[in-house]
């Protein structure tokens, strides 16, 4: 679908683009809209592949927009001009294809304008170049590049024993691997080749011939075939299998002639290629017994560290030796991997001191010689090292890829192993506490010294322990890592001495880390002793202060027993624990209870005996209590009534019976009180009754007991507030009171609190009802209210929440409101019986104040929304009276305010209208309740009566409708559904210019009949026709007591049949009854219809002046444009005949054109108008007739490019050969031969010469010169090419 989306577009684009400057507003919101709905149906589906994001959806909405405004909206814009090229290109072509199909082709394709635009002459007019290219002499050369060669010296021994003395005879790979020397020969094939050879170790020059140069392997450059299948651009390759200096002796081809060689070509040097291999130093690793190599070829050595303790310095080891054997000096990649870290090595101009002495001659320092270089690596880092050889260069910067290289020697692996390492877990060593060994079934009794061990198991730990006496050295033996642990049985200080693993010896940690200590626990014990404390007030001990002297490792718990042997002997004493991080502690004891108390301590703990050590101490202490007196806060109310008493709970400690000492405090007055004979514990004081509203306090102040022992008393006092009043409530009821709706209930008083604590209770009756009401106000919200209980005036009685409070007798009223009324209220209505009103009857389209609306009365609180029924009957129901069934009933509804009018039927259709009310409601009464008052006026008629409707139609005179065009289109024109009538006027056929009545009806014999119909109403009619020229003052034509519904109308003699544009429009209509139509909207202007008449003459075309159909001659050529312009009213159908077809189109345009794309003759024959309601035409007999002819044409030999080589002096003959007819002119051009293969770029011209007036078809060129020949121009007696 997208697919055809597009073709639709490009095809609408491509029209509207042939027509110079045009646009079309209509196009682009075409398709933008279509853009639009596309991309949104794509963004819903959501397809997997062609998932649209929002973002994305609105950037393709934006590209839609912008490619449809420079499409259709804007004509030069730099998109139109960059795709209309590429556009119409891709179009013609299609165009061609199709009508290139036999038979329907040309049917199908027409007479297209895109053909015209885009025709182009083909490019066979002018075929073929000739290109001559001089041979230089034969020569031979070898080595051109000029580089040194190397020979790989084990690929030659390799090879077979003849391979050396028949050159071309290897076999299999090896044929791959041996070395050649290429040598270029430009001439003829050579039959022998002679070449000198020098070896570098004695210098001997030795000749050697290649007798069979066929067997060699050769690669053409460029063959010559115009100068025989000898002549060649070659390179042959030359094998050796030594080293040495090579030249070019000889060369001669089969006729024995001798090559030409380069002066001054330096001889061919090949020297053995480089080569590398690795070897272990059996004796490098300078006395490190830990350094081994396997049978494998690997080797191994322990890590090296700056420790004096193993003996390292730290210095490299040199270990490995890199052999490299070449023409030196020579360079050698070296890359090292250390735990996968790559380092590359450059070990540059490796050569020994006969290398550098290059005195012993020309040659010798190109001898293969033997270099070893030692490697050297510190080994500080544990791990995997891999040596690997890269390349190798050698003096002649030969460059050897060694990773290529079969074998193992390039590459050396050596494993560094770690030197082990071992440490106390878990920070033993950093930690300056000892370790404990205890006894107790709590503690462990010995401790398992972790340790963290490095390295490849198994390992041996050497360790000692310093118990003070002596000092033992041990070690042990773990196979891994994982749980390794001393065991610490003996109190001393464990210290670490050295390990070893599998490979390597290591060592521990340093000295001030690797001790822990370990020491054995003594048993807690407890001193304790005892001192009376002595009562301040009166005489007698109160308590005792015990002294504990703790020994053992804090924190310390001792347990003890606690009894008063004067209550409790008999009874279970109260187990007590005194806990603390001292070595001394002091202990209070004070009971609130006198007696004699026996402190019994059983048991002693500490960190390291958790579990106790028993023993056996005890204390005993007579003890006289103090009297103390508190008050139950919790139990004394924060808050009272005024006048109210209170009762201040108190309890009492000490020996009965109590006296007691308060006071009641307010503002700043201050009364004592005393209360004697206390004999319960918990003893109630009396306050009040309190009268003075606000902040009270009961203070304690002394408390004296049975023995006399007074103690006065702080911080012992109750806070009491007493509140002035109860609340206080009134009603807040509006002046008009409560309004409750009729029918209804749940409507609430609003009352109003004050000084209140809620909840609150609320009593309120109706006056004149007894009956009393109740309400509680939970909390506080705004608004409060109470429910009522029906109409009337409601009173408040009493109001009451801890305290009694006041109320305000102002009464507030509840009242219910009446419901909503409404009727009709219009006044002048006519009874026409049976309780019938009917508004006077009134014409269709009429706006008298009857057929406005119907007025309203209203009662209740407005606005109001009422709903109505709107009945109407049409004319052709027959039963027309009330008791009829309407043709249709609408429910209708209005929001509407005092005074009110209901509108009326907007339609005012014909028939009969009832209007009848159904509900209303307000804004108290907002449920709609149905209208339903028999004294008042609920329903009214209306009666509307047809207006004459009348139409304008134009016929011929045969009396058939004339077929009619709609004229009403576009947004400006300012006639609403007119219609167009276009009549053809033939020569003969106008109006005269005289009053001849003859003459007048000659021309009324041509002219087509307007009449005007009515429909309906009630005749006789009236109407008044307006006749309105494109240019002059309109008329209006009366037409009066019309008896029928069809009548003609009579258009004035001086515009009946002139050339030109007339408007024919009703401007208003009348019937018997007196009800009017107009056609015209006062308001807006517009026109309601009519008839568009246009007279035109007959079409004529005449050849456009910048066209070669405007030349005299009459003759044109292929590719010309034929272009006329037509004169008249469009649209035109033209026929014309090309070479014996008649063809027939129909042009738009006032420009009419065809391309003359074939030879023969072309003739326009007629032109006519089709758009009008008649027939007229335009014939030519040999006006318009012309010659087309074909385009001369010219072959350059064959017709195809010719490439030619000949030698200096040679002379060639081209021929041209042209078609046409004579006398012919042509330019031919010969350019310098082209540095581009393709031969797309133009090169230089050298020479140009142009041919004038020749009769012959053949014409030669002779030539010994170099260079492309072509020719660039041809004219012959009518056209030419390429056209200017």
């Amino acid at each position: 679908m997208a697919g055809m989306l597009a073709a639709w577009k490009v095809y609408e684009a491509i029209g509207i683009s042939l027509e110079s400057g045009q646009t079309s507003l209509y196009l682009f919101v075409k398709w933008t809209i279509l853009d639009f709905v596309l991309l949104y149906l794509g963004w819903c589906v959501r397809i997997p592949k062609l998932r649209i994001s929002t973002a994305m959806l609105y950037g393709l909405a934006l590209a839609c927009v912008f490619l449809n405004l420079n499409l259709f909206l804007l004509s030069s814009s730099v998109l139109v001009l960059a795709l209309k090229p590429v556009g119409l290109g891709v179009a013609s072509s299609c165009l061609r294809s199709v009508k290139s199909v036999p038979l329907v082709g040309p049917w199908i394709v027409g007479d297209s304008e895109l053909l015209i635009d885009t025709f182009q002459l083909d490019d066979e007019h002018i075929l073929g170049r000739h290109t001559i290219h001089i041979l230089p002499h034969s020569l031979a050369h070898m080595n051109p590049a000029g580089k040194a060669l190397c020979i790989d010296t084990s690929a030659v021994a390799k090879r077979a024993w003849y391979a050396r003395f028949v050159p071309g005879s290897s076999h299999g790979h090896h044929q791959d691997r041996q070395l050649t020397i290429p040598m270029v020969i430009n001439g003829t094939r050579p039959a022998s080749i002679t070449y000198a050879h020098t070896s570098f170790e004695t210098g001997e020059r030795q000749l050697r011939s290649v007798k069979n140069v066929k067997a060699l392997r050769m690669e053409t450059v460029a063959p010559y075939p115009a100068l025989g299948n000898n002549w060649v651009l070659a390179t042959y390759y030359l094998p050796i299998s030594e080293e040495g200096a090579y030249e070019i002796h000889s060369v001669r081809d089969s006729r024995g002639l001798e090559f030409r060689t380069m002066a001054g070509a330096q001889a061919t040097v090949v020297v053995g290629c480089p080569t590398a291999h690795l070897s272990w130093r059996q004796q490098g690793s300078e006395g490190d017994s830990t350094f081994a190599v396997s049978s494998g070829g690997h080797a191994s050595i322990c890590q090296r560290v700056s420790s004096s303790a193993l003996g390292d310095d730290g210095a490299a080891v040199r270990l490995i030796d890199v052999v490299v054997e070449g023409y030196a000096p020579m360079d050698v990649s070296v890359v090292r991997l250390v735990n996968g870290h790559r380092e590359a090595i450059e070990l540059d101009g490796i050569a020994t001191d006969e290398a550098r002495n290059t005195g012993d001659g020309e040659w010798a320092r190109f001898q293969r010689r033997q270099v070893t270089y030692t490697l050297s690596d510190a080994v500080l880092q544990a791990g995997e090292y891999v040596y690997r050889l890269e390349s190798v260069r050698d003096a002649a910067n030969h460059t050897v890829a060694l990773s290529d290289v079969p074998g193992s020697a390039i590459m050396a692996r050596m494993v560094v192993h770690a030197r082990p390492r071992v440490a106390w877990a878990s920070g033993l060593g950093m930690s300056s506490s000892p370790l404990w060994l205890s006894d107790d079934r709590q503690r462990a009794s010995h401790h398992a010294l972790g340790l963290q061990l490095t390295g490849q198991a198994p390992w041996t730990v050497d360790y000692t322990i310093d118990t003070g006496a002596e000092v033992l050295r041990e070690s042990r033996t773990f196979s891994e890592s994982k749980g390794a642990a001393l065991d610490a049985r003996v109190a001393g200080v464990y210290s670490l001495v050295g390990v070893r693993d599998n490979h390597c010896t290591g060592s521990g940690l340093p000295t001030d880390l690797n001790s822990v200590t370990v020491e054995r626990a003594v048993r807690p014990m407890a001193n304790i002793s005892s001192t009376p404390i002595m009562a301040r007030e009166c005489g007698g001990e109160i308590g005792a202060h015990i002294s504990l002297e703790l020994t053992g490792r804090p924190p310390f718990a001792v347990h003890y027993r606690e009894r008063n042997l004067l209550r409790h002997s008999s009874s279970r004493a109260t187990v007590r624990v005194v806990r603390t991080h001292q070595h001394r502690h002091v202990l209070a004891v004070t009971p609130a209870v006198a007696g004699t108390y026996e402190l019994e301590f059983f048991r002693v703990d500490d960190d390291n005996f958790p579990s106790g050590q028993p023993m056996a101490e005890v204390v005993r202490q007579v003890v006289h209590a103090q009297p103390s007196a508190t008050i139950d806060a919790m139990r004394v109310p924060p808050m009272i009534c005024r006048g109210e008493a209170v009762k201040v709970p108190v309890h009492l400690s000490g020996e009965a019976p109590w006296k007691l000492m308060y006071a009641v405090v307010q503002g700043g007055h201050r009364t004592v009180h005393n209360a004697t004979e206390i004999q319960d514990e918990r003893h109630s004081v009396d306050v009040g009754p309190l009268n003075e509203p606000g902040e009270h306090s009961v203070d304690l102040l002394r408390v004296t007991d049975a023995r006399g022992c007074a103690r006065e008393l702080a911080g012992a006092s109750a806070a009491i507030r007493v509140r002035a009043s109860g609340p206080h409530a009134a009603f807040r009821c509006d002046t008009d009171g409560v309004r409750l709706r009729e029918g209804e209930g749940g409507a609430h008083i609003p009352v109003a609190l004050s000084s209140a604590e809620f909840p609150v209770e609320l009593t309120y009756r109706r006056i004149g009802d007894d009956k009393a009401f109740r309400a509680t106000i939970l909390r506080a919200s705004s608004p409060m209210s109470m429910p009522a209980h029906g109409a009337g005036q409601y009173v408040l009685v009493s109001a009451r929440d801890t305290c009694e409070g006041t109320v305000d007798v102002v009464p507030c009223a509840v009242h219910v409101e009446p419901r909503p009324r409404v009727w009709f209220a219009t006044k002048n209505l006519l009874n026409k019986g049976n309780g019938h009103w009917h508004l006077p009857s009134t014409c269709e389209g009429s706006t008298s104040a009857e057929s406005m609306g119907l007025s309203l009365g209203l009662s209740g609180a407005g606005p109001w929304r009422i709903e109505y029924f709107v009945d109407y009957w049409a004319d052709s129901n027959q039963k027309g009276n009330a008791a009829a069934v309407p043709d249709r009933s609408t429910l209708r509804s209005a929001v509407v305010l005092d005074p009110a009018v209901l509108p009326i039927d907007e339609s005012r259709a014909p028939g009969r209208y009832r209007y009848r009310l159904s509900t209303i409601s307000d804004e108290r009464y907002t449920r709609p309740h149905p209208v339903s008052d028999s004294s008042a006026l609920l329903a009214v008629e209306h009666t509307v009566t047809h207006s004459p409707v009348a139409v304008l139609r134009a016929y011929s005179k045969d009396g058939k409708p004339l077929a009619v065009g709609n004229a009403g289109t576009g947004f400006f024109n300012r006639r609403s559904r007119s219609q167009s009538v276009t009549h053809c006027l033939a020569p003969g056929q106008q109006a005269p210019t005289s009053d001849e009545s003859a003459a007048w009806a000659r021309a009324r014999d041509h002219l087509p009949e307007f009449r005007i119909e009515f429909s309906g109403a009630h005749p006789p009619f009236d109407a008044w026709v307006e006749v309105i020229p494109a240019s002059g003052k309109p008329e209006v034509v009366e037409v009066l007591a019309i008896p029928e519904s069809s009548h003609s109308v009579a258009l004035p003699d001086h515009i009946a049949s002139r050339i030109g544009r007339y408007h024919l429009r009703l401007l208003r209509t009348r019937d018997a009854l007196g009800c009017e139509n107009r056609y015209t909207d006062t308001a807006s202007d517009l026109v309601g219809g009519g008839i568009d008449i246009e007279y035109i003459e007959a079409p004529t075309v005449r050849p456009a002046s910048s066209s070669p159909a405007s030349l005299p001659s009459r003759s044109v050529c292929i590719g010309d444009i034929l272009a006329f312009d037509l004169r008249g009213l469009g649209p035109w159908t033209i026929d014309y005949e090309y070479n014996g077809a008649r063809r027939s189109t129909t042009a738009t345009k006032r420009l009419f054109r065809r391309i003359a794309d074939v030879p023969g003759n072309f003739s326009l024959t007629r032109v006519c108008h089709r758009a009008a309601t008649n027939d007229c035409c335009s014939e030519f007999d040999d006006d318009l007739k012309y010659a087309v002819h074909d385009i001369p044409r010219v072959r350059v030999g064959r017709g195809v490019d010719v490439h030619q080589d000949i030698l200096e002096g040679d002379l060639v003959h081209i021929p041209l050969y042209l078609t046409g007819q004579p006398p012919f002119t042509f330019t031919w051009q010969r350019r310098a031969l082209s540095s581009d293969a393709s031969g797309a770029a133009k090169s230089k011209i050298l020479e140009s010469h142009t041919v004038k007036d020749l009769d012959a078809y053949e014409y030669t060129i002779t030539t010994s010169s170099e260079g492309t020949f072509e020719v660039t121009f041809i004219q012959d007696h009518h056209c030419q090419y390429p056209k200017a």
